[in-house]
């Protein structure tokens, strides 16, 4: 569990973990605290009783790639549960990601998460929590795109051989999927698990999630691009390969213009509490991600 100055939050995640029916010897808590400028409290061990808990303080904040690993690399477990420190758990959370590796032990389990009922409902919270596994008919296979690190488990051992996340990744996003991706070409199978429920207890406004798209798109997606260029149709980003002037490059260009991104930020901004089509929130992440991207393509050039 990777934290950075969410105390509070922190210590919420850790008083619902204490309460899971689980034998305790089976179970080590490892929080890796990436640098926050609010060091946790010493008494966060108390929280967590009848578990144990390990403390890894970073002394520079490095991002999620290396915080993560930085517990994994302590972590002592056969079996890995990622979850996010602005989370609480439904009783039978570790009990159902365990269950599911004891009977498919080479296969990711994705967790069910949704927004703390005590946060605003809206087009944006409902739309996120729409994305991903939740996406899916029932039955269907769920592809690596899917694999998020905020409620998700595996074994170590296959961690272990496909290597930790890739800390090249420093900045918002990218890490998740890339770790994903080389799992899925290992032959690894990824299986929805609504059964381990966690609640999110952080909701960003629409412009702070464009902000963090755009963030992805000008560092970790040109690192996606260049380490698996195979990746371009999932990334969308395969209409650059296209010539200048064809057709679908040119439409696709029309659709980064200011004149077009402007009014759909605006009316999704003005309708949230009201109706806001799925489609101009695809709109929105992906033309941050792919104007960010753009972006760090001049900076290079």
């Amino acid at each position: 569990m990777p934290t950075y100055d969410e105390p509070e939050r922190l210590q919420a995640a850790l008083r619902r973990l204490s309460s899971q029916e689980y034998p305790p010897q089976e179970v080590e808590i490892v929080v890796i605290d990436d640098a926050s400028p609010r060091p946790p409290c010493k008494q966060l061990g108390d929280l967590v009783q009848p578990f144990s808990l390990r403390l890894i303080r970073q002394t520079v904040n490095q991002g999620r790639a290396r915080a993560r690993n930085a517990g994994l690399r302590a972590a002592r477990g056969e079996l890995i549960v990622f979850l996010d420190s602005d989370m609480t758990v439904e009783p039978g959370f570790l009990r159902a990601h365990a269950d599911l590796h004891r009977n498919h032990p080479q296969t990711v389990a994705i967790g069910h998460i949704r927004f703390d009922s005590n946060l605003p409902s809206n087009c944006l919270t409902r739309y996120i929590e729409t994305r991903g596994v939740h996406r899916l008919a029932p039955g269907e296979p769920v592809p690596f795109k899917c694999f998020v690190t905020g409620n998700s488990s595996m074994r170590r051992d296959l961690l272990l051989e496909v290597g930790l996340f890739d800390e090249d990744f420093t900045a918002y996003g990218g890490e998740d999927l890339e770790l994903g991706y080389r799992l899925h070409r290992q032959g690894v199978a990824f299986r929805y698990l609504p059964e381990a429920m966690s609640w999110h207890h952080h909701l960003r406004s629409l412009d702070q999630h464009c902000q963090l798209m755009h963030t992805y798109g000008r560092h970790s997606l040109p690192l996606l691009a260049t380490k698996h260029p195979e990746l371009a149709g999932l990334l969308r980003l395969n209409f650059l390969k296209r010539p200048l002037l064809s057709p679908r490059r040119l439409l696709m260009s029309l659709a980064l213009c200011e004149c077009v991104y402007r009014p759909i930020l605006n009316l999704s901004r003005w309708n949230l509490n009201r109706q806001v089509p799925d489609l101009f929130f695809d709109y929105l992440w992906w033309s941050n991600r792919t104007r960010g991207f753009l972006e760090a393509a001049d900076r290079e050039n």
